[in-house]
C-alpha cells in the first residue's frame, strides 16, 4: 500500500504540473512564498471543509456525500493523505488564480469562484482515477452516481462556497504568506492526525 500511495502522489503531482504549464504562460513570474501560502491555505481549509460538509449533509439531508477509502479519519469524511492532496490542489489553485488575474476581468473574484467550482470536480475525478490505477480503489467514493462515483455535481455548490472562502482567506494570508502558509499546514496536520 505504501508503494501504491507513493506512486499515486507522484503520478498525480506530475499530471497537475502538466495541467499547470498552460496556466503559467502569459502570467507574471511565480512567487514561491505565494505558492506556499496557497498550498498551506488549501491544506488547512480542505480537510476541515470535508468534515464540515459531510456533517452538514448528514444533519440536513440524512445523507453522506462521500466516504474516504484510503487511510480514512473523522468517520471517513477525510483521510490522512488529504493534507497532501489539498496541498497539491492549493499549488494548482495558485496558477489557476494567476491565470484568471492575467485577463484583468472586471469580476475576477466571481470568475475565480466559478473556475474553482468546475476545476474542483475535474481534479477530484483525476484523484480517483489515479487511486484506481495505483491503489485499486477510489481515494474517496461519492455515493451519488451521477459522475460514476468519481465526483458528483452535488459538490459544485460546496466548491463555489470554498472558492469564496479561499479568496477571502488568501487576502488575509497575503499580509505574511510564509507565516500563514505554515499556519495552514500545521492546523491541517493537527486536525487530521488528532
Amino acid at each position: 500500500m505504501t508503494t501504491g500511495i507513493a506512486l499515486f502522489f507522484l503520478y498525480f503531482t506530475v499530471i497537475i504540473c502538466i495541467i499547470d504549464l498552460p496556466l503559467i504562460k502569459g502570467t507574471t513570474r511565480s512567487i514561491p512564498k505565494d505558492v506556499f501560502m496557497y498550498a498551506g491555505a488549501m491544506t488547512m481549509l480542505g480537510p476541515i471543509a470535508e468534515v464540515a460538509i459531510n456533517h452538514f449533509c448528514r444533519a440536513v439531508f440524512d445523507y453522506t456525500l462521500w466516504q474516504y477509502k484510503v487511510l480514512p479519519v473523522h468517520d471517513s469524511d477525510t483521510s490522512l493523505i488529504s493534507t497532501i492532496e489539498w496541498g497539491i490542489y492549493g499549488y494548482h489553485l495558485y496558477f489557476l488564480h494567476k491565470k484568471v488575474k492575467s485577463f484583468n476581468f472586471k469580476y475576477e473574484n466571481y470568475i475565480f469562484i466559478i473556475s474553482v467550482s468546475i476545476d474542483g470536480l475535474l481534479i477530484e475525478a483525476l484523484i480517483n482515477i489515479c487511486g484506481l490505477l495505483f491503489l485499486d480503489t477510489f481515494i474517496f467514493y461519492y455515493f451519488p452516481s451521477d459522475l460514476y462515483h468519481l465526483t458528483s455535481l452535488f459538490a459544485v455548490p460546496f466548491y463555489a462556497i470554498g472558492g469564496f472562502a479561499m479568496s477571502k482567506t488568501l487576502k488575509g494570508f497575503s499580509a505574511d504568506p510564509w507565516f500563514f502558509g505554515a499556519t495552514g499546514f500545521c492546523t491541517s496536520y493537527i486536525f487530521v492526525f488528532l
